[in-house]
């Protein structure tokens, strides 16, 4: 009876792995909303600068930085669709999206951060 009551308690291996691709795909919308707020915020604050203050080259780099993220955490979510739908494993890009689209989202933030503050500088 005791060990009835344990397996009862202890989750399927098949419910686990449903939880962890929920909180995985809920982890990429959220990140997809970050990078496009980011990627306005970003829009909005470099229609005020002058050129003479940030080289336009850096503003695109920046942009292709933060919308690499984008695009990572776009295509996580849709390789865990695409896994679930299909019943089958998820790729190996889903650990390469796990990890790269806050690494980039992060570097493309300070990387305008540090425009923004070299300008106020100068």
């Amino acid at each position: 009876m005791i060990e009835d009551e344990e397996t009862a308690l202890k989750p399927a291996d098949h419910d686990r792995a449903r939880d962890d691709d929920l909180l995985l795909y809920d982890y990429f919308k959220y990140l997809t909303s970050m990078v496009l707020l980011t990627l306005g915020g970003v829009l909005i604050v470099m229609k005020d600068f002058d050129p003479d203050d940030v080289k336009p080259q850096m503003v695109i780099i920046t942009l292709v930085i933060i919308s690499s993220a984008g695009v990572l955490a776009f295509g996580g979510s849709g390789e865990i669709v695409r896994s679930r739908v299909t019943g089958t494993p998820a790729s190996r890009s889903l650990k390469l999206a796990r990890s790269g689209a806050p690494s980039l989202l992060a570097f493309g933030i300070g990387l305008f951060l540090a425009m923004f503050i070299d300008s106020l500088v100068k």
